[in-house]
């Protein structure tokens, strides 16, 4: 992520130099691209909402689909080449490089002019695709991180269902019940968007200013606090080691039975419904001390230099409209932005796994979003390394503090 992000700052300077004031928005009708970051079964939803705009009348999209890993890089590569799509789905913590770089035309007044009103949507994610004054990019989700759990393998070790507003201890407590047969309790990744709940929930904090921050703030003494009783779950031999991780990744051993509950927004949905036999369900974050949980959320953004601004209004408007998230959720995607969506029997219906959907609505009032800044995407990269040496190789926890400290610090000072 860091060697794509670094490429950025000049070829975007390139693309923004493309779409001076006063632009032509292009015809409306016009053939777009858009590109997504997808994993298969995510990729046959959007394909599925691409084929209903065609068919309702919207034109011709050519989608292009790449791994969520890839994403970045293959965004990079087009806008470089000069060949960047005029729309494109990205992840709040992600986009702000984009915006800074000129290559992101604000869409709040493209998308008035189609007709939307954001008024009809929730709030969380419009302020977190919110930059430099403007809506930036139209949010389609508001996921929250949740625990998917294994209902067969908590009724073959006699553990009760998870309830609401369980504790840490609580959780912990069901991990290591869970564990054994070959069967590890919970996986947890260890990045910064996984542990912030936690942090957060036990009063701590991971920058100094959630709006502008200049410094990280995970070795004081709550934000420690919360990351040692992650460690000491870890240290219990409840979640996979690192020999088990390298050889298949969470959700994979989830689906296979070998992990009990991990940790996760809604975009595992499409394909743990592909796999034969899986009866799973989610519940939501445990508490260390108040409720907490982080937002997940990608929005839909036009390209500067995209000659065809009208065109891709029009798709984005459908896309997060009733009838685009309509089926984005119930192709089990995205917890939809549009409220009325959400609350619908397109999202909570539970006639399709999981049951307990109402668990991402309970979420939003606790939801947090961590910062949105041009260098966060870098420091979210050390953390996640440094955290990986305390998680999986026993380096200590203050040696991996002080070094996020010494390399993450420097990317956030003006």
């Amino acid at each position: 992520m860091r060697r794509t992000l670094l490429a950025i700052p000049v070829l975007l300077v390139l693309s923004a130099c493309s779409n001076g004031a006063g632009a032509d928005e292009g015809n409306p009708s016009a053939s777009i691209t858009v590109q997504v970051g997808a994993d298969p079964e995510e990729a046959a939803v959007y394909r599925s909402l691409v084929s209903a705009y065609r068919e309702a009348g919207g034109g011709e999209v050519d989608l292009v689909t790449v791994t969520r890993d890839d994403h970045l890089t293959r965004l990079s590569t087009a806008f470089t080449s000069g060949d960047a799509p005029d729309v494109f789905l990205i992840n709040y913590r992600q986009y702000a490089p984009f915006v800074q770089r000129g290559a992101v035309r604000p869409i709040g007044p493209l998308l008035a002019d189609a007709g939307v009103d954001t008024a009809d949507y929730y709030e969380e994610p419009l302020r977190a695709f919110t930059y430099d004054g403007d809506l930036q990019c139209m949010p389609q989700n508001i996921s929250s991180l949740v625990v998917y759990w294994n209902r067969a393998l908590f009724a073959e070790a006699g553990v009760p269902a998870p309830k609401a507003g369980w504790s840490w201890d609580e959780f912990t407590a069901t991990a290591k019940a869970l564990t054994g047969g070959g069967v590890k309790g919970v996986g947890i990744d260890p990045s910064i968007v996984r542990m912030a709940p936690f942090i957060w929930s036990d009063g701590g904090t991971i920058v100094d200013d959630n709006a502008s921050p200049t410094r990280t703030t995970l070795h004081e003494p709550a934000a420690r606090g919360a990351l040692q009783k992650v460690l000491d779950l870890i240290g219990s031999g409840a979640t996979p080691d690192k020999e088990q991780l390298a050889a298949q990744g969470v959700p994979e051993q989830f689906m296979t039975g070998k992990v009990a509950m991990f940790l996760s927004s809604r975009v595992e949905v499409p394909g743990l419904r592909e796999q034969r036999g899986l009866d799973f369900d989610v519940a939501g974050l445990p508490v260390m001390g108040e409720p907490a949980s982080v937002l997940h959320s990608d929005a839909y953004c036009v390209a500067s230099g995209s000659p065809n601004a009208a065109a891709a209004a029009k798709f984005v408007a459908y896309a997060v409209g009733q009838q685009g998230q309509t089926l984005t959720a119930l192709g089990g995607r995205t917890v939809p932005s549009l409220r009325s969506v959400a609350t619908s029997p397109a999202f909570l219906s539970p006639a399709r796994a999981p049951v307990s959907s109402q668990v991402f609505l309970d979420a939003i009032p606790h939801l947090r979003h961590t910062p949105v800044a041009p260098s966060w995407p870098e420091v979210e990269d050390v953390i996640g390394t440094q955290l990986e040496r305390a998680f999986l190789d026993g380096v200590p926890l203050d040696e991996v503090l002080a070094e996020i400290r010494k390399q993450a610090d420097p990317l956030l000072r003006p």
